[in-house]
Formats: structure tokens, sequence, C-alpha cells
């Protein structure tokens, strides 16, 4: 075997090692079952790697676990298609609430606080302005940001998901849990990893059209808080 083909194949190797790395990451934590279409060598290392749905039994009733506690914090890395676009923190004390979006040119904050739902937003090198809104759904589409997720509000809307195993976030254990929607060729997959005090530490959105995944939305939990300060719940700037 001659030295250019020694070569060749040293560098066959290299693309492999390296296309089995980026394989691994785009498909973290989802069941094997809820991805597209792949080789059967491809099926067999993502099943190396996850456990699937059907043998696992639910250490509980996501609907009766969720949100059991009422006074936490949560800060997450939100990534999009794999790729981080900013941070996104939520904050809950009884029947108070705040979402925030941080990302590199805008930031978003929303609250909730009794009858009162108010969006405000700051562009970079500019005052924060906010505005009065009708409910925390309706402050998180007047921000035109479709990436920006609610793990809160999604996990609430989640209805009567399917165990998907645990993982860990935070250094938490996190139960996961997911529910599947399809129109025509869409599909849509979403899945939410709760402790076993009902904390959001993980939140996935993800679209298959014609079993391809188109994208994904993922809220990853890197701290986690057990107390939370009243005055996180002011608003920024005065509502107009």
């Amino acid at each position: 075997m001659d030295r250019d083909t020694l070569l060749l194949m040293g560098v066959i190797v290299i693309v492999l090692i390296v296309l089995g790395s980026a394989y691994t990451v785009m498909y973290r934590g989802v069941a094997p079952s809820l991805l597209g279409t792949y080789t059967e060598a491809q099926k067999t290392q993502q099943a190396s790697r996850t456990q699937t749905t059907g043998t696992q039994a639910a250490p509980f009733s996501f609907g009766d676990r969720f949100l059991s506690i009422r006074e936490f914090s949560v800060n997450y890395d939100l990534e999009v298609n794999m790729s981080k676009i900013g941070e996104l923190s939520v904050y809950l004390k009884g029947d108070k609430y705040r979402l925030d979006l941080s990302m590199e040119n805008i930031q978003y904050t929303i609250i909730r606080s009794g009858n009162s739902n108010v969006v405000c937003s700051k562009p970079a090198g500019e005052d924060w302005s906010c505005l009065q809104s009708g409910s925390v759904e309706e402050a998180i589409q007047s921000t035109g940001e479709e990436n920006l997720r609610d793990p809160v509000g999604e996990g609430s809307k989640l209805g009567s998901p399917s165990y998907n195993g645990s993982r860990n976030y935070a250094g938490q254990k996190g139960y996961c849990y997911y529910a599947k929607e399809t129109s025509g060729e869409l599909e849509v997959l979403r899945e939410v990893c709760i402790t076993d005090k009902g904390v959001p530490v993980y939140y996935l959105y993800m679209e298959k059209t014609n079993n391809i995944i188109t994208k994904r939305i993922e809220a990853i939990a890197k701290t986690i808080s057990s107390s939370v300060q009243d005055n996180v719940f002011n608003p920024p700037a005065a509502p107009s």
C-alpha cells in the first residue's frame, strides 16, 4: 500500500469520527423512536445512547408533579438547531411569574403579577420600555421572537405526555415527558424534563417534515434556585 493511499485512508477515518461526534450532539436527549429515519447502523448507535420509552414506567404523573413547588428560578441556555442564541430565565413565586430572554442585541422581560401582565424590551444601547399585555402568551407573541419559548407555559399545556426516561441537568435528576402532534406532513414534538419537585430543567420543541428534523429549540438548565426575591417581579420601567 503506497503512501498516498495511507494518507487518503487516514483522512476518511478522521471525517467519519467528526461526523459521528456531530450526530451524537444533534440527537441528544431524544428517544430513538422520536427521531427521523436513519440507517440501521445509526439506529443501533442512537439506541445505545438513549433509553426507549417502551420499557420504562413513569415514576409519577407529569400533571400531578409539574410545578408542585411554587417558588424557584431557573437559568437556561437557549439553543436553536444546536447553536446557543442566548439565555432564558424563569422565576416563579406563588402566582407571580417572570420570563427573561437575553440575546446579543436585545433583552426581553415578561412579568405576570396578579391580573397584570407586562412585556418589556431593551435593545442594545437603549433604555427599557414596558407595555401592558393581555397574557404571558400574548406578551411572548408581541416580541416577534419565534424562538422565545416558555418552559413553564409549555409544560402546563403538555396534557397527557408519555414518559421518556431520566437525564441530569444543572446537577439535578430530570424526569422527561413528551407529547407529539401531527398535521399532514408536519410532526411537532414537545418534551419537558422536571425534577421530583416539578421544576422544569429542560424543554425541547422539535418539528419534523417528511420525517426530517427542520427545527429544534431547547432550553437547557444551567442553575436552579429555590428562593426568589419579591423585587424580581418589579418591571424595569413603568408600563405605558
